[in-house]
């Protein structure tokens, strides 16, 4: 049996990994393509260093554990930040590498509680992959090609790169972010651009943007406070020789003179909530009290959970956890368990008449609206708000009531990902609760930066380099320039800080293009009578990752994994965690598995 693995990132690597442990068999021959190396482009070893992944070291890692709970076999390995000290200075030592003596100092000075660049997880992930080599050299081939035709013919698949055609009897899609076609108002501003010689820079990945053309001390105006706007920190500071310093305990930017000035935005207004201090040992992880697996079982066994349901007993899941963490910090004196008990069987109005002094400390869903003070004005406001991110996370993701709370939301994913496959959501949960409401709660205050990158915005807007722009940023082109609106500043440089939105309609990649032309793929959709919900994500079987095509039948030897599923599936950019029976790792090893039945 020959299988083709379109991408060498995370997924494609954790999907080769899968296949060799499971089938240890020699009549498999896999065949892994991708233009931009082992890692992929998000992970290329080339990038600038100032790109800082958001998870931990201590909390990423490539391999399987003893907590793998779907069958397969089991191989066990370190983590990122065991790696960097155990494996990496003799690894560097060997390879031909640009700045090896760079990466071979932030192996040195790597805590284990802190987040490395984005590039040196690329070298891990090249580690990894020549491990793999040494064992099954003769079962797999790396083919440093851009697959720019993919066709079914028959039974198989066809995968034309320039230079040759593959044939192959199973197809795996991870080709992970992609550049897509420009939205309407993308490609207006990007004309207008062209037109009056000003650089506009659309949705990307921060590291591929070309920023030396910015001069400093120039305006700059960046349209998003996300994941991407974060990496535009480093990029326009500590790259251009600027340095952050700690002086009486917080930070404070030495600039360099060759920053630009920065004016920054978004609908929201203000910036993703940052990463709590890690006090987790790996594999910790919160346990909930409601949503336990006995509970879920039941569920599942007799049917009868929806969506709303869930995410009712999610959110008191959560503000459980919460208060008994408000008590734990406070010294308060109830009875932990007394305290859980009258929460759970009633209303917020009757616990708080027998716990009064909790009423100061009250839950809200609208988290951002209850955490910031109303009263100041929007620049006071906003850096009060920062500073406060700060303070919070300062506590730790096990002391601090909010960032411990906001913690174990992520340590729940697993659970959100298991309903999720059981397919309870009609269309509308879907849309409304899942994606519209939860999806940018969780985003907003759980996948933020690393603590370090609030502290390094909070020395920056000190620094007057920095400036918050209040809702809404708008921008428009006018008079030669684009001008920000109502503030009356005016610039040559427009950045909108975000990655391409993932949408199987708008992609440019060829063999995503080519399938989807083909009728072989189509975008997720689903109808029932609560509505209608259609995403650009591939349409895929849940429980498998099987390719649904735009027919409604199954293609029974292609499968989709990874970014081109959001939509459908959820997170799909999180690398995996160890010890913790990871949701990623347990798709791609049930996949593995089934392909290779298959040959069997």
């Amino acid at each position: 049996m020959r299988i083709g693995i379109i991408g060498a990132g995370p997924r494609g690597l954790s999907m080769l990994e899968r296949l060799l442990y499971n089938q240890q068999q020699e009549d498999i021959e896999i065949l892994l393509f991708d233009p931009s190396g082992i890692g992929g482009k998000v992970w290329r070893v080339d990038q600038p260093k100032e790109v800082l992944m958001n998870s931990l070291a201590s909390q990423v890692t490539m391999f399987t554990d003893e907590t793998l709970s779907s069958g397969g076999v089991v191989a066990n390995g370190v983590n990122l930040y065991q790696w960097a000290k155990e494996f990496a200075p003799s690894y560097l030592s060997k390879i031909t590498i640009k700045e090896k003596e760079v990466f071979i100092r932030e192996a040195a000075n790597l805590l284990e509680n802190q987040p490395t660049s984005r590039r040196f997880f690329g070298v891990y992930l090249q580690w990894f992959y020549a491990r793999l080599q040494e064992r099954f050299s003769d079962r797999f081939y790396y083919i440093q090609e851009l697959v720019i035709e993919a066709t079914k013919k028959e039974k198989q698949f066809i995968l034309r790169t320039k230079e040759e055609a593959y044939v192959v009897d199973q197809l795996i899609l991870a080709t992970g972010h992609w550049e897509h076609e420009q939205t309407s108002e993308e490609s207006q501003l990007s004309e207008y651009a062209a037109e009056h010689h000003l650089f506009y820079q659309g949705p990307a990945n921060p590291a591929d943007v070309d920023l030396s053309i910015i001069p400093a001390q120039e305006p700059v105006f960046i349209r998003g406070l996300g994941l991407c706007f974060f990496d535009y920190i480093g990029l326009l500071t500590q790259q251009r020789g600027g340095r952050f310093e700690e002086l009486a305990g917080r930070l404070v930017y030495r600039p360099s003179r060759e920053e630009p000035v920065v004016y920054c935005g978004s609908r929201r207004g203000l910036p993703y909530y940052p990463h709590g201090r890690n006090q987790k040992k790996v594999g910790e992880v919160a346990q909930p009290v409601i949503l336990t697996q006995e509970r879920l079982n039941m569920y599942y066994r007799t049917k009868k959970l929806t969506g709303e349901d869930f995410f009712t007993d999610l959110k008191k899941d959560l503000e459980l956890f919460y208060y008994k963490k408000v008590i734990e910090e406070h010294g308060l004196s109830i009875a932990l368990s007394e305290f859980q008990e009258v929460f759970l069987g009633a209303t917020e109005k009757e616990w708080l008449r027998k716990y009064p002094e909790l009423s100061s400390h009250l839950w809200s869903w609208d988290l951002l609206d209850h955490l910031i003070d109303h009263t100041l004005p929007y620049q006071q406001m906003s850096r009060k708000y920062i500073e406060d991110q700060i303070n919070e996370a300062l506590k730790g993701n096990v002391s601090g009531p909010l960032i411990a709370t906001l913690d174990a939301l992520k340590d729940w994913r697993n659970i959100v990902h298991q309903v999720m496959l059981w397919e309870v959501f009609s269309a509308k949960e879907y849309k409304e609760i899942l994606w519209q409401w939860f999806n940018t709660f969780d985003a907003f205050f759980t996948i933020g930066p690393p603590l370090r990158r609030t502290q390094e915005l909070a020395a920056l807007i000190d620094a007057g380099i920095f400036h918050l722009v209040e809702p809404p940023f708008t921008v428009v082109g006018k008079d030669k320039r684009f001008h920000l609106e109502p503030e009356g500043l005016t610039s040559s440089y427009l950045i909108e800080a975000r990655l391409p939105k993932n949408d199987l309609r708008t992609t440019r990649n060829p063999a995503l293009i080519s399938l989807r032309d083909a009728q072989i793929l189509q975008p997720f959709q689903l109808h029932d009578p609560s509505g209608d919900f259609v995403s650009g994500a591939v349409a895929i079987e849940r429980e498998n990752s099987r390719v649904i095509d735009a027919h409604g039948e199954v293609q029974n030897n292609l499968y989709c994994i990874g970014i081109p599923t959001e939509g459908v599936e959820w997170l799909t950019a999180s690398v995996p965690r160890p010890h913790v029976d990871f949701w990623n790792l347990r798709q791609i090893d049930r996949i593995a598995q089934l392909i290779l039945a298959e040959k069997s």
